[in-house]
């Protein structure tokens, strides 16, 4: 049936020109799952731009939502009377760096870009006599949401934590994935632990003044830069698994490196560094 000569009618004008007889079944369904694919994204990105993602009363960081990375979250934790101090850090991914450079009334301060809410990290401290011990844990990189899986980088957890230059510091940093920076140089340091997973890591010791210390570096797979001054008496022994190693003001016997007027009758700085897979760097400058 045709429409009237002269109908204004559009929608009948467009029904009477579909080929009804090219509709097959294959066709059909084709149709429907377009349809249906469609209303998906237009639902799922509805609910992103509403921030309807959150499973329950914490906010969840989407592509969508930005408020709690862009928010920095910072503590100070007060030196008081403590004549020591120590900090043990448990960072899952992201960027870290570690330096000196707090307050003097500070024992430390830490800046820190969290993903999540759920993500920023748990707080302990402790006095074990004269000495402050400082604990800073993630524990929230274990309830990631898928969306945030493939995030950009600029979307990963930073860090920054700065130490008091007035005490000696017992360092422990144990990182899973990420880039870490740790300069501490203008710390005075009594021993430093480094476990690192995968990613670059930078430990820089230059200018350092302070007494005595001992070293334990494991860098599983990523590029590793360990600086130290050329005037220490320092001793480095190191394990090396698969990549470069390359070395600049140092003298090696076998597996180890020591600063030049190396004596082993001091005081001695002794590291040790174990590297899983990547290139290696030592610098004494």
């Amino acid at each position: 049936m045709k429409p009237e000569k002269g109908s204004d009618d559009p929608l009948a004008s467009i029904v009477v020109g579909l080929n009804l007889s090219g509709l097959t079944m294959n066709k059909v369904i084709l149709w429907l799952i377009a349809i249906t694919i469609v209303s998906f994204v237009i639902g799922f990105g509805t609910l992103a731009l509403s921030g309807g993602f959150t499973p329950g009363p914490e906010p969840v960081a989407t592509p969508f939502n930005r408020t709690a990375i862009l928010s920095p979250n910072m503590t100070a934790v007060p030196l008081d009377n403590a004549s020591s101090g120590a900090i043990r850090i448990v960072f899952g991914a992201g960027d870290l760096s570690v330096s000196g450079g707090a307050r003097p009334e500070n024992l430390a301060e830490a800046t820190v870009y969290a993903a999540t809410p759920a993500m920023l990290p748990e707080y302990s401290v402790s006095v074990n006599g004269s000495e402050k011990v400082l604990s800073m844990t993630e524990t929230g990189h274990k309830k990631k949401d898928w969306v945030f899986a493939h995030a950009p980088e600029s979307w990963d957890n930073t860090w920054d934590v700065k130490l008091s230059d007035a005490v000696p510091f017992a360092v422990i940093v144990n990182a899973g994935a990420g880039d870490c920076d740790i300069q501490l140089g203008d710390v005075n340091l009594t021993s430093i632990t480094v476990n690192t997973g995968a990613g670059d890591t930078m430990i820089d010791m230059s200018g350092y003044h302070g007494s005595r210390f001992g070293g334990v570096i494991h860098n599983g797979v990523g590029d590793l830069t360990f600086r130290i001054p050329e005037e220490s008496n320092t001793r480095i022994r190191l394990h090396q698994g698969v990549g470069d190693i390359e070395s600049s003001g140092l003298a090696q016997t076998d597996e180890y490196y020591t600063t030049a007027g190396f004596t082993a009758a001091l005081p001695v700085n002794e590291i040790t560094i174990t590297q899983g897979v990547g290139s290696i760097e030592l610098e004494a400058v």
